[in-house]
């Protein structure tokens, strides 16, 4: 299954908004020339060239440049990151497995895949999460509730078959997810060199196999 890109939902998400034509246009330029030039970087006139609208047109709706950003992010927290995981769980589930380290290894990969081809528009959304850690945490109750039921059912059988340590399922997707998001925000904040995803999905892996392997000794669930 292919996974619709960023810039996509974004544009479909506000299509199916009572936003005008011209409201649009900016919150798509906007969304554009923040990605590519940074939220400092971007000046409201250039908003407005690009969306072929007057600046006038860009401060009557939006007020300021803030009020462009946050019209921005709404979106990507109550919609577009619940579709990506979304996207991502139906893959999981219709992909059939050989064993835990191979499920491991191609959920760690196809995020880092994901994540490289929407670099410049999740750079936006991870610069206003360090500012503002109440954005993560918002984000991280909306997920928990869409990923805990489709998680359990995936992690089951390999819990069953001793691959997988018996911990509760959000658990386990916390641990993870920290492990990988602690390597792409160096990446997409930092360095405009492209990651080597082979050689970091290598090492994610590494790392939480011997981390979520079973022990005797652990009862924790």
């Amino acid at each position: 299954m292919k996974h619709t890109d960023v810039e996509t939902l974004f544009a479909n998400n506000i299509k199916a908004t009572s936003l005008s034509a011209k409201q649009r246009k900016v919150l798509q330029a906007s969304l554009t020339l923040f990605a590519q030039k940074g939220y400092e970087n971007t000046s409201t006139l250039d908003i407005a060239h690009l969306a072929g609208v007057s600046e006038g047109t860009v401060f009557k709706h939006f007020k300021t440049k803030d009020g462009l950003r946050q019209a921005i992010l709404k979106p990507f927290l109550h919609d577009i990151f619940p579709k990506v995981a979304g996207e991502f769980l139906v893959t999981l589930h219709q992909n059939p497995f050989e064993n835990f380290e191979s499920f491991l290894r191609y959920a760690v990969k196809d995020r880092m895949v994901y994540a490289m081809d929407n670099r410049q528009e999740m750079k936006i959304f991870i610069q206003e999460m360090v500012k503002n850690p109440s954005i993560m945490t918002s984000l991280t109750k909306r997920l928990s509730k869409l990923l805990q039921s489709g998680v359990d059912s995936l992690f089951q059988e390999y819990k069953e078959r001793g691959e997988l340590v018996d911990w509760d399922s959000m658990r386990i997707v916390r641990l993870a997810s920290g492990v990988i998001v602690g390597y792409l925000i160096p990446n997409i904040i930092m360095s405009d060199t492209p990651l080597d995803v082979d050689k970091t999905t290598d090492e994610v892996c590494e790392f939480l196999l011997d981390g979520l392997k079973p022990r005797e000794c652990d009862t924790t669930r």
